[in-house]
């Protein structure tokens, strides 16, 4: 994640005449979040390393985000879910970015198997194709993945909500690291880890 930002503070934007306070129905002046915010802020400009530490209300995501976006540096946040890693790209930066008006990029990086190999995938499909709704899970949710396919452009797959998450037949056509053929995959062109990786790299430093 990395933005360009005029001369402000996490305080200016996170405090009670702030953007933010202006701009969410639900704002709450929040001490904490302000001392979490500063203390951020000012390691990373110091670019030291911080251990801090808050209770449940703090408003903890904010007041790591806002520093970030300020810092104008690339910053990588990792999450203990992949719930809370899509509301920070899906509800949280997009809030932020209207609110504050602040310029700046992210982009959203699981693990691998959180991804379709588009290699393993073919692979799949022509290995199956005598018998292939002989397992119920197939039957049922391969028809689902093969539409998805079509239209989808992350790979993410996030993006089929009805698919359960333990489901073996994911596991045949995810991006595994052990399966990966790396720059000798004849789809590493467009394969959507490596595109997922791309972006991040190409991620804009502020100016």
């Amino acid at each position: 994640m990395s933005s360009k930002s005029a001369s402000l503070s996490a305080t200016d934007l996170l405090g009670p005449e702030g953007p933010l306070a202006r701009g969410l129905e639900r704002y709450e002046n929040r001490p904490g979040q302000l001392r979490m915010a500063e203390a951020i802020e000012r390691a990373l400009a110091d670019e030291r390393i911080l251990l801090t530490e808050a209770g449940t209300g703090t408003g903890k995501t904010l007041a790591y985000l806002v520093p970030a976006i300020l810092s104008g540096k690339k910053v990588v946040v990792s999450t203990a879910t992949r719930a809370l890693q899509e509301q920070i790209f899906f509800k949280d930066l997009p809030t932020l970015r209207e609110a504050l008006g602040v310029d700046f990029t992210a982009t959203l990086m699981k693990g691998r198997s959180n991804y379709l190999c588009l290699h393993r995938y073919q692979t799949f499909e022509v290995a199956t194709s005598d018998g292939l709704f002989e397992q119920p899970d197939r039957a049922v949710f391969l028809p689902v993945i093969q539409e998805w396919v079509k239209t989808t452009t992350t790979g993410d797959r996030a993006e089929l909500r009805d698919l359960p998450e333990d489901l073996p037949l994911w596991k045949e056509i995810s991006a595994e690291a052990d399966t990966c053929l790396g720059t000798e995959c004849p789809r590493y062109g467009d394969c959507y880890v490596t595109l997922m990786r791309q972006r991040a790299a190409e991620s804009p430093a502020a100016g």
